[in-house]
C-alpha cells in the first residue's frame, strides 16, 4: 500500500501528464487552423489534408483526432478567424468629433478590418448558407458590427423619425459592409483610396449631411 506522499506524487505526475497531453493537442489544434488560415490567405480558399498538413506539420491521422472531418476543421478555421478580426472593429472615440471627422474614423477603420484577411471571412460568407454554425458566426460578426453606425451617427440619425431612422441605419450597414468591399474591391478593382471616397459621399448622402 502507498504511503500517502507517494500516493499524492502519483497522482500529481498523473494530472501533469494529462496536462502535458491536453496543452500539446491544443497547441497542435492551433497550429492546424493556423495552417489552413495561411494557406487561405496565401489564395487556397479549400486547402487539402496533404497541403494542411504539410504546412502545420501536424500528421493527417492526428489532423482527424483533434477534429471530426474537414467541416469541423472549417468551422473552428472561421470561429479563429472571427475571433481573430474582432479588436479591429474597435473605433477609439467613435462618437467623439464632427460628422467629418467620426466618418472617417468610421470608414477608415471598416477598410481595415476587410484589408486584413478577407479570404476567410469570403469562405464564411459562401459556406453560411449551409452550415449553422458558420452561419451563426458570420451573423455575430455583422451584429458586431452593424451596432457601430448608431453610435457613430446618434447625432444625424436622431433627426430622423421611426422608419427613416432606421431604413437609414440598414442602408448605411449595406453600404459598408463586407459584401460592398468585396464587390468595389475584387470585382471592379476599385483602390482603397476610391472606396473610402465613395462611402464617405455614400455616409453623407444617406443621412443629409
Amino acid at each position: 500500500m502507498l504511503s500517502d506522499s507517494k500516493a499524492e506524487a502519483k497522482v500529481t505526475m498523473t494530472l501533469e501528464i494529462v496536462d502535458g497531453r491536453s496543452a500539446r493537442k491544443d497547441r497542435n489544434r492551433t497550429a492546424v487552423v493556423e495552417a489552413v488560415l495561411d494557406l487561405m490567405d496565401e489564395g487556397d480558399l479549400d486547402p487539402s489534408v496533404d497541403d494542411i498538413t504539410a504546412s502545420s506539420g501536424v500528421s493527417q491521422r492526428s489532423v482527424f483526432r483533434y477534429f471530426e472531418g474537414l467541416d469541423d476543421l472549417r468551422r473552428a478555421v472561421i470561429e479563429y478567424h472571427f475571433e481573430r478580426v474582432e479588436p479591429l472593429l474597435e473605433i477609439p472615440a467613435a462618437d467623439e468629433g464632427t460628422f467629418e471627422t467620426r466618418s472617417k474614423k468610421f470608414v477608415n477603420a471598416r477598410l481595415k478590418l476587410y484589408e486584413f484577411a478577407p479570404n476567410p471571412t469570403r469562405v464564411a460568407w459562401a459556406r453560411a448558407s449551409f452550415d449553422p454554425q458558420i452561419a451563426e458566426n458570420a451573423q455575430t460578426f455583422r451584429r458586431l458590427a452593424d451596432e457601430q453606425i448608431p453610435v457613430v451617427f446618434r447625432p444625424e440619425l436622431k433627426k430622423l423619425k421611426g422608419a427613416d431612422s432606421s431604413d437609414t441605419t440598414a442602408l448605411l450597414a449595406a453600404l459598408v459592409s463586407f459584401d460592398s468591399w468585396d464587390q468595389l474591391a475584387s470585382a471592379e478593382g476599385r483602390s482603397a483610396a476610391q472606396i473610402r471616397r465613395a462611402w464617405l459621399r455614400g455616409i453623407s448622402a444617406l443621412l443629409g449631411v
